[in-house]
């Protein structure tokens, strides 16, 4: 077997487009794991499921905090309600449907659907 018959491959191309490669995938892995990095990060609570609705759980927990203001709160039970609404409709068309038959409450002067509100006075108190 001759050596003449061989395509020869220089080492240092080859080494240069391998770095390449890999450099293009971490900065792709990082853009990708960003958002996740930066993301505000709460504490674990047994409402995470519903929670994850709610773009800014702190704005929402005292929204929640001034609607509940001192009358008793069952967060076991609203969570269950919202839980076994959520099942068959997203959380959109279940604000469109307090909307359409009028399930409104106010809280800190806000007019907002009791659905809303039920999931911010979870984020109020979790427990």
């Amino acid at each position: 077997m001759s050596v003449a018959g061989k395509a020869h491959i220089a080492r240092r191309p080859l080494l240069k487009g391998l770095a390449g490669a890999a450099g293009l995938a971490i900065a792709g892995a990082a853009l990708l794991e960003a958002p996740k990095l930066f993301a505000p990060h709460y504490p674990p609570s047994p409402y995470d499921d519903l929670l994850v609705q709610l773009p800014d759980r702190d704005s929402a927990a005292r929204l929640g905090a001034a609607w509940l203001g001192d009358r008793p709160f069952n967060a076991a039970q609203t969570a269950a309600n919202l839980r076994r609404q959520l099942g068959s409709h997203s959380f959109a068309a279940l604000l469109e449907n307090d909307l359409a038959r009028s399930h409104m409450a106010e809280a800190h002067g806000w007019v907002l659907p009791e659905s809303l509100l039920a999931l911010c006075a979870l984020a109020a108190k979790p427990g």
